[in-house]
C-alpha cells in the first residue's frame, strides 16, 4: 500500500488496485480535514483518474469504502492488505467443508474486498507509505483473483472456464503495468470488470448457493461465464485505449 507518493508509479502496480483508489482517497481527506463529503470525493476520484465520475458496482464499492475505513488507521497497512488472502482462504474452507456455509463465505469474501479497499487509505493517513506496500498490494491483488477462482471451481464450475476467467483478469493487470513499463503515464482506464465488480460476483453467487444449495454447480458456472464475458469486453476496451495511447 505504499509508495513514495500516491501517484508514483513503476510500471509494476495498475492503477486499479485498492492501494490506489485508497491512496487517492486518503489524500483528499486530509488535504480537506476530513470533512469531505462522498459526493466530493466522486468529483476527486474522476478528476485524478481522468475519467468521468464512476457508476454502478464501483461508485457502490467506492461509498462503502469512504465509511468503513476510518476505524482501521490504527493498524499497520501492511497488516490490513496481509489479511485479504487469509480470509480468502477462509473463505473458500467454508464453502467447500461438510457443512457448507455458503452465507459466512458470502460475508468473508465482502470483507475481502473492503479490507483491499483500506490499506491505501490507512498507509496515506498515517503517513507510512513505500514502495514495498504498494508492491505487496499489487501481489496481493492477484492472489485474491485467483482465490476467487479457486472458490468457483470449489463450488462446481468447470475447472478451465473458471481459470479462463481469472487468467484475464491477470491479463487486464499485466497490460496496465506493461504500457506504463514502456512509457505510458496516462491514467488508469475504468472497466466493466475491475476489482468492486470480481468481489461482487463471488458475493452474490455465494450468496445465492445459500438460497439454491442444490444448483451450486449451475450458479458458479454462470458467476464464472459473467466473469469471462466481462473480461473479454474489458481486454477489447483496454486494448483499444493502450493502442490508441501508445500510436501517439
Amino acid at each position: 500500500m505504499r509508495a513514495r507518493s500516491p501517484f508514483a508509479s513503476n510500471g509494476l502496480i495498475s492503477t486499479s488496485s485498492g492501494y490506489w483508489l485508497g491512496a487517492l482517497l486518503a489524500l483528499s481527506v486530509r488535504y480537506n480535514n476530513g470533512a469531505m463529503t462522498f459526493d466530493e470525493y466522486l468529483v476527486t476520484w474522476a478528476q485524478l483518474h481522468g475519467t468521468q465520475q464512476p457508476s454502478g458496482l464501483v461508485r457502490v464499492w467506492l461509498r462503502i469504502s469512504f465509511l468503513l475505513s476510518t476505524p482501521l488507521t490504527r493498524f499497520s497497512p501492511n497488516v490490513i492488505t496481509g489479511f485479504g488472502p487469509i480470509l480468502m482462504v477462509v473463505a473458500i474452507y467454508f464453502a467447500g467443508s461438510t457443512n457448507r456455509n455458503y452465507f459466512l463465505a458470502s460475508v468473508i469474501v465482502l470483507t475481502v474486498g473492503l479490507v483491499d479497499s483500506f490499506d491505501g487509505i490507512v498507509a496515506v493517513r498515517t503517513s507510512k507509505t513505500s514502495s514495498w506496500g504498494a508492491f505487496l498490494d499489487g501481489i496481493v491483488d492477484r492472489l485474491i483473483d485467483v482465490g476467487i477462482g479457486i472458490l468457483l471451481i470449489v463450488l462446481g464450475a468447470p475447472v478451465v472456464l473458471a481459470v479462463l476467467a481469472f487468467a484475464i483478469a491477470m491479463i487486464h493487470e499485466y497490460m496496465r503495468a506493461k504500457a506504463r513499463g514502456i512509457g505510458f503515464r496516462g491514467v488508469g482506464i475504468i472497466t466493466p470488470a475491475e476489482k468492486p465488480t470480481r468481489i461482487a460476483i463471488g458475493v452474490m453467487f455465494l450468496f445465492a448457493c445459500g438460497f439454491l444449495p442444490e444448483r451450486t454447480s449451475q450458479l458458479a458456472t454462470i458467476a464464472s461465464q459473467i466473469w469471462l464475458i466481462l473480461g473479454v469486453f474489458s481486454f477489447v476496451i483496454l486494448m483499444r485505449a493502450f493502442r490508441k495511447n501508445l500510436k501517439r
